[in-house]
């Protein structure tokens, strides 16, 4: 028999021996550790499996502002005021905007970019909801798939609204030839964006993550930032 084994069984004796109120202490004393990790797994393990079941969402929106220095994270005027505006019940579901990313897909498809990594690990998650940065790095983007083509009926709405104002990516095929334009974002530059919190000084546009469950909560900012104004 093996050393752990033979163990084992001189604790389970040695338990079983016990008064009840004993046995309780003494598993407890010698045993809380294990005790603890195991309805820590069997906890955690519930909560993800009604996660799965329910597909529950963390967010109402998640929104990654690319490319700026300004305040315009969770908390931020911009983030504070869109809450109000948008009326979301935040004790249900949050929202998220993150305002500290950096990196352009014209540059060598910002390989070995870390910032764009995360992006890229975010959109594929289905979190990120809708990015921001300038039209042309924005357009760029819609060359690596992470964006919605806004000629999708999820989209319909939105491309009703605003199709005068998409932002478009020319694929190629695999001769080199161009295919039909792609629209993959909206141009905001005219937006609160812009003209109030001064998120980007000349301009921007926003896409949408191409995983994003939350298209009608995407068409919510963008009203906010364009007819609010």
């Amino acid at each position: 028999m093996k050393p752990n084994k033979i163990v084992w069984a001189e604790e389970k004796a040695k338990i079983k021996r016990l008064p009840f109120k004993e046995k309780i202490r003494y598993i407890w004393t010698y045993f809380w550790i294990p005790i603890v990790a195991i309805v820590f797994v069997i906890g955690f393990g519930t909560f993800l499996a009604v996660r799965i079941a329910t597909n529950i969402p963390d967010n109402w929106l998640m929104v990654t502002f690319a490319n700026t220095t300004a305040q315009a994270g969770t908390g931020s005027k911009l983030w504070e005021d869109f809450t109000d505006y948008a009326g979301y019940d935040l004790k249900q579901k949050k929202v998220e905007f993150n305002a500290e990313s950096y990196f352009d897909y014209t540059k060598n498809q910002a390989k070995g970019n870390a910032y764009y990594n995360t992006f890229v690990t975010l959109v594929d998650a289905g979190e990120i909801d809708a990015v921001t940065m300038e039209p042309k790095s924005l357009a760029a983007l819609g060359e690596s798939g992470r964006l919605f083509n806004l000629n999708d009926e999820k989209c319909a709405d939105i491309k009703a609204k605003y199709a005068d104002r998409f932002v478009y990516y020319t694929p190629v095929d695999e001769n080199g030839s161009e295919l039909e334009p792609i629209p993959v974002g909206v141009d905001i530059s005219d937006s609160l964006l812009v003209t109030k919190y001064h998120v980007y000084p000349e301009g921007c546009a926003l896409g949408i993550g191409a995983q994003s469950k939350n298209i009608k909560e995407v068409g919510d900012f963008l009203r906010f930032v364009l007819e609010e104004g």
